[in-house]
Order: C-alpha cells, then structure tokens, then sequence
C-alpha cells in the first residue's frame, strides 16, 4: 500500500513538473504541488482512521477468545464435577443394595 502511493506520488509530480516545464508557469506548478500535498494529508488521516478501526476490532477479537476460553474451562470444570457426583451416586447405591 505505502509503495502504490509512493509511485503516484513520484508519478504525480513528474508530471506536475513535465507541465511546468512546457508552460513555464509557476502558479501551475504551485497549484499542482499544494494539491498534491493535500492529497497526501487526506490519504494519512484516512489511513489512521482504518487503523483506529483495525486496532479495536483486534481487541473486540481479543476479548471474545478470552471469553471462549473462560467458557469452556467452566465446562470442563462442570463436566468433571458431573463425573465425581455420577461416581459417589454409583456408590451409594451399591452400597445401599448390599
């Protein structure tokens, strides 16, 4: 991304300066450098807006993986207290018919 604006930049002011060369006009040339620079300025604060929104979408991600994870270890947990009461109720009936 940062080199296809690098192109268009070089681009941009090449021919900003062929067009100053061939009409020798210096509003021109000032006219295309300081929309150029404009271009850049709107680009950049574009560009860190998305990373804004990038970052907090990455820690939204973070926080639902964390969530998960607590999830599932309560199941687990959950899971092997079921097997300890299924066991001692095994038990208890054996030993209540014997």
């Amino acid at each position: 991304m940062k080199i296809i604006f690098k192109i268009l930049t070089i681009a941009l002011l090449t021919v900003i300066g062929y067009l100053v060369y061939t009409t020798h006009s210096k509003m021109l040339a000032l006219t295309g450098v300081i929309g150029l620079f404009a271009g850049i300025f709107y680009m950049q604060s574009f560009i860190l807006v998305l990373n804004d929104k990038i970052k907090s979408y990455k820690r939204q991600v973070e926080k639902i993986d964390i969530s998960d994870s607590e999830n599932s270890s309560k199941v687990e947990v959950l899971e092997q207290k079921i097997e300890v009461l299924e066991k001692a109720l095994k038990n208890a009936l054996e030993n209540n018919n014997n």
